[in-house]
C-alpha cells in the first residue's frame, strides 16, 4: 500500500522573541515575501521573520491557515477575519506592520478597515494622540482653518 505524499512544512521563526512556527508551505506561501524567499531559494530549515513578535506572527498564520483551506466559505472567512482583527489598537498596529512586511494584502486590508473603524468617529484630538501626531497650529490658525473650512468640521467640537 503506497503512503500518502508528506506534507511539506516550512519553519517560521519570530527575530524578537525567537518563537518557532512549523507551518505548511502552502499556507506559508500566502505571503508573497515568504514566497518570494522560497523561490529564489533564500531560505534554509527556518526562516527568520525579522520585527514580528510571536503573538503577531501567530495571528498571522492563522489568518493565512483559513485563507489556505479551499474549503473555508465566506461565512468561515469572515468569522476567522474578525476574531484575527478583535483585538486592541496596539496589536493592529502590529499585525497591520507584519502584513504589509509580509506582504499578503487580505491581511492588509482587514487590518487597515478595522483601524479606520475603530478611529472614525474618535475627535481629532484623540486621533492625533494615537497616531503620535503633534498638533503644530496656534490657536490662531487652527481657528482659521476651522472658519475658511468650516463645512468640514460640522458636528466636531
Amino acid at each position: 500500500m503506497a503512503s500518502a505524499p508528506a506534507k511539506k512544512t516550512l519553519t517560521l521563526k519570530s527575530m524578537i522573541d525567537k518563537k518557532e512556527f512549523v507551518v505548511d508551505e502552502h499556507v506559508a506561501l500566502q505571503s508573497v515575501t515568504i514566497k518570494n524567499m522560497v523561490d529564489s531559494e533564500c531560505t534554509g530549515k527556518v526562516i527568520p521573520v525579522p520585527n514580528i513578535s510571536g503573538e503577531i506572527l501567530a495571528l498571522v498564520i492563522a489568518y493565512c491557515k483559513i485563507h489556505a483551506n479551499q474549503a473555508a466559505s465566506e461565512d468561515d472567512l469572515k468569522k476567522a477575519d474578525d476574531g484575527i482583527v478583535n483585538k486592541g489598537l496596539n496589536t493592529l498596529f502590529n499585525l497591520l506592520s507584519a502584513a504589509n512586511f509580509l506582504d499578503i494584502k487580505g491581511l492588509l486590508d482587514i487590518s487597515s478597515q478595522k483601524i479606520a473603524d475603530l478611529i472614525k468617529d474618535l475627535p481629532h484630538q484623540k486621533v492625533r494622540e494615537i497616531f503620535n501626531i503633534v498638533n503644530d497650529y496656534t490657536r490662531e490658525e487652527e481657528a482659521a482653518v476651522r472658519s475658511d473650512h468650516a463645512w468640514a468640521f460640522e458636528g466636531f467640537p
